[in-house]
């Protein structure tokens, strides 16, 4: 497996830089020369390419690679040392957005990988060794090289790819133990939205919703001031009766909420079980607000404005 992964950017622009127009195919040679690298703090290396292949290297990344490379524990660990690179990479996608937005005031679609869109580089350099299911996602080879996408047109400036990786660092650095996972799934609430999945959407987003305010109620209770809270009573305090519903109200009276963040959790709450106990499908509207909320609350314990654009589109009209 090696510790680099890659993968074909999906997006519809270039990487830091955009071919010349007169250029139809990216030639062998070039396709995967270097053209930006980022290190982050935690160790993750990125890097763009000509070809728009983006290279994570998770060499100093422990929860990317793997221990055991035979016996019993090999497919396990192989299994899960993907599932970390996916997941870093999908939290960049979100990250990728907020710069963008940040930056440029542009938004742009987020994207979701998973494993059979990574490819993984064995040595030192692309020509030495590739394999993985990501391969079959490279464009078209002629005998001039990889055919362009006719449909891509400008570039992801390396100052946004810059402003991502920062915020990703700050993501996976965070002291909150579940950051990383709840970007990831934003990431892939926003990218069910611009596919038009809003019950995939509304769910996922308000999934991060109520992880957060778990996290909110849990964090109240143990800085309680006075006394501390009996081990018994805070079992009852944190079992079934306490639902969100209940926790967000409590929570709003303490202070730790809005009243504008406790009626939009209301709502994205009605509209959740609406779905999980009628089978009611939601609207957009229900799907991006919920979004809204998710993107609002992981900004606030991030301590960081993860901004976003929802983007929503239709043919045939």
């Amino acid at each position: 497996m090696g510790t680099k992964s890659a993968f074909l950017f999906p997006g519809n622009f270039w990487l830091v830089e955009e071919p010349p127009f007169e250029i139809q195919a990216i030639p062998f040679q070039t396709f995967f020369e270097e053209t930006g690298s980022w290190i982050l703090g935690c160790g993750v290396k990125l890097s763009t390419s000509r070809g728009n292949v983006v290279t994570f290297d998770f060499a100093e990344y422990p929860d990317a690679l793997m221990g055991a490379t035979e016996g019993p524990n090999h497919f396990s660990e192989l299994i899960s040392a993907t599932q970390a690179r996916v997941k870093v990479i999908n939290a960049f996608s979100l990250c990728l957005h907020s710069a963008r937005m940040e930056k440029e005031n542009f938004s742009t679609d987020t994207f979701t990988i998973d494993h059979q869109d990574l490819f993984h580089l064995t040595g030192d350099d692309a020509w030495s060794g590739m394999g993985g299911q990501g391969l079959k996602r490279l464009p078209t080879m002629t005998d001039r090289g990889y055919l362009r996408d006719r449909y891509m047109h400008g570039a992801v400036p390396a100052d946004s790819i810059t402003l991502a990786c920062e915020t990703l660092d700050a993501v996976i650095a965070s002291e909150y133990e579940k950051m990383l996972d709840l970007t990831s799934l934003l990431n892939g609430s926003i990218t069910s939205f611009t596919n038009h999945e809003f019950s995939s959407s509304l769910i996922t987003a308000w999934t991060v919703c109520e992880t957060l305010l778990q996290h909110h109620w849990l964090t109240y209770l143990s800085h309680r001031e006075g006394n501390p809270i009996a081990s018994s009573r805070k079992q009852k305090l944190t079992g079934r009766d306490f639902t969100a519903s209940v926790v967000s109200e409590a929570l709003e009276l303490a202070g730790i909420i809005s009243l504008d963040t406790l009626t939009a959790l209301d709502k994205a709450r009605k509209a959740r079980n609406a779905w999980m106990h009628s089978i009611k499908s939601p609207n957009h509207q229900d799907a991006r607000e919920a979004i809204g909320l998710a993107s609002q609350m992981l900004s606030e314990v991030l301590g960081r404005r993860l901004a976003v654009g929802v983007p929503l589109g239709a043919t045939g009209l």
